[in-house]
């Protein structure tokens, strides 16, 4: 049977008591319960301690003494799946450095409020909320607890960029004409920034990116001239939601994904904009907020589809994307998210709103967001002169301007972006297989005024000499005129005749010779020869399509308790002082009970007691070089970490071993949270102290 979640979570709690080192076990108890009397039941021990968190009093007085950043740290180990202590400072990373919340930690769990076990799956340590006291934190830890709000040092008054239909259509057009627009290493030509930078004013970076994505998505493809546009998938690709959309070409400049990672990251990208309130989050809550999103998610636990490096893809489960059939530009797809915060604000997904007292940006949801007027199907948009320069204004979807873009080529990028329709525009425009009643019937479908006659006479003429000669590539079947007939009706060949060049010559539709001789094998017409073939152009598979998520308060709607005020808690630690004081105690004593009452292990004056506490010497520094030594071999003796004060920075980390040079020592240090070994001078130490060790590890 069963066990009930919160008996199973007790009995964890119970376990992890009992399987402490017998010296850190009695520390604990004696602490909270007092001298033990032997013989003793360490069971019974435990029962007792249970019972004595369980207390109204104790639990009361536990709870008053949690400051915001120790409901910050508890709330982030409850709503964090297998929190580990690698997972918290990764999701605190900028606000906490490694040793402040590692002290954090401990103190908690010597409060009795975390404590740690040995996750039965994976074997490693994970940080859990003591279960006697779950429904009293209950009020006090919400998701939004998480996500403190900003405070604005100024404010940003820029109007926010964003991309749009126009100018992914316009940037189309202007890769139709400049295929060759990259360097061997992905960065524009100079040819072609400077021809950006005259056509599309201020906006290089935006252009580079797209470029970025477009490669990414396959949506423009390498030929032997540069690229060139994959129309078919463009197509697919623009029947997205414009928010879906942005959302894929921001995902996509960042690296190649499996469909699966490239619906996963998008998805998260815009629950995240969507979640982000009013007043906007700094970068670093961003992070913690796409976290707990991904948690919230269930088929993307830690959101696994993200790497290992970055602040962000740190604190999830450093899985790896499994579609290896993807060659990923980012080995474990690092940093994914923090880069694509920049972008996301380049694009509009994001809106920079200003920068907080410590400097740092705070963004808001972007304009892709905003409700924009809607357009009839056919918005009169064009505007077309007697000299076929052609003025586009806003109001078409990236669908209807795709074809567009076949026969003309840009001439300005603005508010209003201007082509022109000239000889060359047209004849590419006939060769995406756009015939000249096509291009009429588009231009007077989007203006509103008469297209002028000289520009139709003008399309006429071009249309005729493109049709004097064509240049076929492929496989030609050719037959005799006695057996046309017989072969255009064939099952097995009239689906591949991709085109009737003459009486009894055809071309064909297949890719490949073994293709080619499988088709004639199946016909059953033995006078058809060998065979020489054009490849065969496919439909490119689609883009996945999921619902936008609309904007939310989700964390806004939060209802939290508020914790006990500074003063509140001020005034518990002068009451249990002043109790200290009232005793006569020898000097060490007093100064190890004094050092429990700041660390609020002290919850009543029922444990001021002289026989529970062991004074010991944690830190020293200055000239002290004996002190600083003393303090680095205990640290080692009672596997302890330590901290490190230099003039340019501060180390933690586990010492190893001491090595002694004349007038100095050097200490090998396996460095946290890196965890990697670095040989340092102890005498050049400005400052040396031992964080305390967990009672509870």
């Amino acid at each position: 049977m069963e066990l009930d979640p919160k008996v199973q979570r007790i009995m964890d709690w119970r376990e992890s008591i009992a399987v402490l080192p017998d010296n850190h076990f009695f520390e604990i108890i004696r602490m909270y319960l007092g001298e033990i009397k032997t013989p003793f039941n360490k069971q019974k021990l435990i029962e007792e301690l249970g019972a004595f968190i369980r207390r109204e009093e104790t639990r009361k007085t536990l709870v008053s003494l949690l400051s915001e950043t120790d409901l910050r740290i508890i709330s982030a180990v409850k709503y964090i799946s297998n929190a580990s202590q690698e997972k918290l400072f990764s999701f605190f990373s900028g606000t906490y450095t490694f040793a402040e919340l590692y002290e954090r930690l401990l103190n908690l769990e010597e409060r009795l409020i975390l404590y740690r076990k040995s996750d039965r799956n994976t074997g490693k340590t994970v940080i859990l909320l003591n279960p006697h006291l779950e429904d009293d934190l209950e009020p006090y830890t919400k998701q939004s607890v998480l996500l403190e709000k900003s405070e604005y040092a100024e404010v940003c008054y820029e109007s926010p960029s964003s991309i749009s239909a126009e100018l992914i259509a316009a940037y189309i057009s202007f890769i139709h004409k400049n295929r060759d627009l990259c360097k061997a290493d992905g960065t524009f030509k100079k040819r072609t920034l400077s021809e950006i930078e005259r056509l599309f004013p201020n906006k290089t970076e935006v252009l580079f990116n797209l470029t970025k994505a477009f490669i990414n998505l396959s949506l423009i493809r390498e030929v032997s001239e540069g690229y060139e546009v994959d129309k078919s998938k463009f197509l697919s690709f623009a029947r997205l939601d414009p928010k879906l959309q942005c959302a894929y070409l921001c995902v996509g400049s960042q690296g190649r994904f499996s469909r699966n990672g490239l619906v996963r990251q998008s998805r998260l990208l815009l629950d995240v904009a969507t979640s982000i309130p009013r007043e906007g989050f700094s970068r670093n809550v961003i992070l913690r907020l796409a976290y707990i999103i991904s948690e919230d998610q269930n088929d993307v636990p830690g959101l696994s589809s993200l790497g290992s490096t970055s602040r962000f893809s740190a604190i999830l489960n450093r899985a790896k994307e499994a579609d290896t059939a993807i060659v990923e530009q980012d080995s474990n797809l690092s940093s994914i998210l923090d880069r694509l915060i920049d972008c996301a604000a380049l694009f509009g997904i994001l809106a920079k709103r200003g920068t907080d007292v410590n400097g740092e940006a705070i963004y808001a949801a972007g304009s892709i967001f905003d409700e924009h007027e809607r357009f009839t199907d056919e918005p009169k948009v064009l505007s077309v002169d007697a000299a076929f320069n052609v003025t586009l204004m806003p109001g078409l979807s990236l669908e209807n301007l795709i074809p567009l873009m076949d026969f003309m080529e840009l001439r300005q990028f603005d508010t209003a972006a201007v082509f022109e329709i000239n000889r060359k525009s047209v004849m590419r425009g006939f060769d995406s297989g756009l015939s000249a009643n096509r291009i009429f019937s588009l231009l007077k479908k989007y203006s509103p005024y008469e297209i002028p006659q000289n520009l139709e006479i003008s399309i006429d003429d071009w249309s005729r000499s493109y049709s004097s000669a064509t240049i076929y590539k492929g496989y030609v079947l050719q037959v005799s005129l006695e057996n046309a007939t017989m072969t255009e009706n064939n099952p097995a060949i009239a689906p591949f005749i991709s085109q009737k060049l003459a009486q009894g010559i055809y071309l064909l539709s297949v890719e490949s010779d073994e293709q080619a001789a499988a088709i004639i094998a199946r016909s059953g017409l033995d006078f058809i020869g060998k065979i020489k073939s054009p490849g065969r152009s496919f439909e490119s598979i689609g883009f996945p399509d999921f619902m936008v998520p609309q904007k939310n308060d989700r964390f806004d709607s939060d209802e939290q308790a508020k914790p006990t005020s500074d003063e509140e808690r001020a005034a518990h630690f002068e009451a249990m002082r002043a109790e200290l004081e009232k005793l006569n105690l020898p000097l060490e004593k007093k100064e190890g009970l004094l050092q429990r009452i700041q660390h609020k292990i002290i919850l009543s004056p029922v444990q001021l007691r002289a026989d529970s506490v062991k004074y010991e010497r944690i830190e020293a520094g200055g000239m002290d070089f004996s002190g600083k030594l003393h303090i680095v071999e205990g640290s080692i003796s009672s596997n302890s970490m330590v901290e490190l004060q230099f003039d340019d920075r501060v180390i933690v980390g586990i010492p190893i071993s001491i090595t002694k040079t004349g007038s100095d020592a050097s200490v090998l240090m396996e460095v946290m949270p890196e965890r990697v070994e670095k040989l340092l001078s102890i005498g050049q130490a400005k400052f040396v102290k031992r964080i305390r060790g967990s009672v509870l590890r």
